[in-house]
């Protein structure tokens, strides 16, 4: 994975845990933390809707996407987006997302339970992201090429027993 990932994830974790601020990772950098191969295009995480502001209040030259209610594709959120040297961190807010069933055409709620979080240590850095068995949930429910070949990776992961879905890795060795 890029310095460039890494060194925004720093950015950004320091900012959440100096202002006390529950995260969550998900998304791409979630499904390679736990042991995807995918190239991580942006970094996505959680937090709670009500510490937004606390946030806000360090990121505003990097605000490339203001904090508002986004329907786009099959994401129905409130979210903002950073580009912090060229990368992009999109930051939604919880609860309330919603994505979009591509099975069924139904809109289903994104539970965010950040007490549930797995602690993962990537590159030396110790990370909450969300379980595995939740990532493959909502990417079945996305069903996007990129969602395909990340819960193909993580099914084969599991069946080799690097992890159950149940029972999460904390470091796999990958960068």
């Amino acid at each position: 994975m890029s310095d460039k990932v890494y060194n925004a994830l720093l950015w950004i974790k320091d900012i959440l845990e100096k202002e006390r601020v529950p995260y969550q990772i998900v998304g791409g950098l979630a499904s390679r933390i736990h042991g995807g191969s995918r190239p991580v295009a942006d970094i996505d995480l959680y937090i709670p809707g009500e510490c937004s502001y606390r946030v806000l209040a360090h990121v505003d030259s990097y605000i490339s996407k203001p904090l508002t209610h986004y329907v786009e594709g099959a994401w129905d959120l409130e979210y903002f987006q950073l580009i912090y040297r060229d990368q992009k961190i999109e930051i939604g807010l919880a609860p309330g997302t919603r994505i979009l069933n591509r099975n069924n055409g139904e809109w289903v709620e994104l539970k965010t339970d950040f007490g549930s979080s797995v602690k993962a240590s990537w590159r030396g850095v110790e990370l909450p992201l969300i379980p595995v068995r939740e990532l493959i949930r909502y990417k079945s429910l996305l069903d996007r090429e990129v969602d395909r070949i990340d819960i193909a990776e993580l099914r084969e992961l599991a069946n080799n027993h690097r992890f159950s879905t149940n029972q999460e890795c904390s470091d796999n060795g990958k960068d």
